[in-house]
């Protein structure tokens, strides 16, 4: 019986395989194949675009604690299409049932946590900066590092500068990170009011652009912020509304918020201004943990009245996330923390001025501050593992309306990673159903330089190898049946026919 209902489910699934199986032969197979089976064993440390693993192929995780993100217990995870397939318990299902099942690759997690793949709705993609002057300008973001730091959603954003940042580079860097194998969405507008659009309005921007769900970072409280009035932010929101209406997008307008006494009292004028008839939810303020007791007070009560807010996560040397986590999760209790996301502002600058506004440290913001957060709450803080990932997991995908995103279940996108049960350290990320990074291998991009994965760290053994793609080594390759044997320790598993 049970080895009637895997052969349903590869049937199933195969329907969404023959799509990027057509698409695959619209490019060539024959010479793909070619190209593939002639591919010099050197190429182990050269750059390499199609070195990610297939993304027709499944992949099985097992071996693993899951965590969707609450806890399941010991099972596997089928992924195939882009889409989780099917959450088998371990007792239920043992591993000896999936021998045979045709194209399947099998990662042993080694008990490892097996957990949704996180989402960063702030994230300065194209670089940020710039209050120093122009050398201060930092640099893009690279895919390998948002991997490297579990992130298999991002939200690009611009900020202070919006004349050396365009949305037209983020909006081409945003695509970029889509064929790289993530999933990449962007705000549209930056500090001041009025912002840049890419279309002219951003109704526009939010019906005819896909990537753009709504405005931000809109500067509110804050001395770089051209402190707009309560009609030019309420004809802000309401234009994301009304344009997430059009798009079937969430029309967020998502503030930096700075620390000026004002703190979000621009935003409860807009309330008043609009008499009830524009939701709370339809603002989501960030920076909220890092800029004093005063913010995190007037947060407080905007959650309270259902709003939604958002921590930046701490970097090297900072507590303030993590001591407001901690704080509120003594007094509301950790898993009442529905209102609150984490995200990086990674790649963009960290400023501190003082009192007079004088700039007196400047540093970048790492996109790993997310789950470094997370591992600090749990093995620091005690809090359940659980509890700490919702702030980037099924939060934010709630906050942005990502319905297929956030947590692991049959039918929902393939984005999952996978931490080490004892440091919650980083050892697989899987985004789209894709394998990008494993313990010894990023995937870096066209330009970057990578190392594959050599056969220690192969995915799957070789002799189930026979109806894997051309290799072993995460590429992406075509579909052609073939028997494997190990050539190269260093470039993975090769195939001969």
């Amino acid at each position: 019986m049970k080895k009637i209902v895997l052969v349903a489910i590869f049937l199933m699934v195969s329907l969404n395989l023959q799509v990027h199986l057509a698409r695959s032969e619209s490019k060539g197979i024959a010479g793909a194949a070619e190209a593939a089976a002639n591919k010099d064993d050197d190429a182990a440390d050269a750059s390499s675009f199609g070195s990610r693993s297939d993304d027709t192929a499944m992949v099985l995780l097992h071996n693993g604690y899951v965590y969707t993100p609450r806890f399941l217990g010991k099972a596997h995870v089928l992924l195939a299409g882009g889409s989780v397939a099917a959450i088998f318990k371990e007792g239920d299902f043992p591993l000896a049932n999936f021998s045979g099942l045709p194209c399947l690759k099998i990662i042993d997690v080694e008990e490892g946590f097996v957990v949704p793949g996180l989402i960063d709705m702030h994230v300065h993609v194209t670089g940020g900066g710039g209050e120093m002057g122009p050398a201060s300008r930092t640099a893009e973001g690279k895919i390998s590092e948002l991997l490297e730091a579990g992130i298999t959603t991002v939200v690009g954003i611009l900020g202070t500068d919006c004349v050396s940042r365009s949305l037209e580079n983020l909006r081409s860097k945003v695509a970029a990170l889509q064929d790289e194998g993530i999933t990449a969405w962007m705000w549209s507008g930056c500090y001041r009011v009025p912002s840049p659009t890419l279309t002219g309005s951003l109704v526009r921007d939010m019906q005819l652009i896909q990537e753009v769900i709504g405005a931000g970072e809109i500067a509110i409280s804050d001395h770089r912020s051209s402190w707009p009035s309560t009609q030019e932010l309420l004809g802000l929101v309401t234009d994301a509304r009304v344009g997430g209406m059009l798009s079937g997008k969430v029309g967020l307008v998502h503030f930096h918020t700075g620390s000026a006494a004002s703190r979000l009292d621009p935003l409860w004028a807009v309330m008043e201004a609009s008499k009830g008839a524009i939701p709370i939810t339809q603002m989501l303020p960030t920076h909220i943990s890092g800029r004093g007791p005063g913010l995190l007070q007037a947060a407080e009560e905007w959650v309270a009245q259902g709003g939604r807010v958002d921590f930046t996560a701490d970097q090297d040397g900072e507590t303030q996330s993590f001591n407001a986590l901690m704080d509120w999760g003594k007094r509301f209790g950790n898993a009442a923390l529905t209102g609150v996301s984490l995200s990086s502002d990674g790649f963009g600058s960290l400023p501190k001025f003082n009192s007079k506004g004088e700039l007196e440290e400047y540093a970048v913001a790492s996109p790993s501050a997310n789950l470094d957060t997370i591992r600090r709450l749990v093995l620091q803080g005690g809090w359940k593992l659980e509890d700490a990932l919702v702030f980037s997991t099924t939060n934010p995908a709630s906050f942005l309306a990502f319905k297929n995103k956030g947590m692991l279940k049959v039918g929902g996108d393939a984005d999952v990673v996978v931490l080490n049960a004892q440091t919650l350290q980083l050892q697989y990320v899987i985004a789209r159903g894709q394998v990008l990074k494993t313990p010894e291998w990023t995937y870096s991009g066209m330009f970057g330089k990578q190392k594959l994965p050599t056969a220690s760290s192969s995915s799957q053994p070789v002799e189930h190898c026979r109806y894997d793609t051309c290799n072993n080594d995460d590429d992406n390759d075509v579909w052609v049946e073939t028997t494997c044997k190990l050539t190269n320790p260093e470039a993975g598993t090769r195939c001969s026919s």
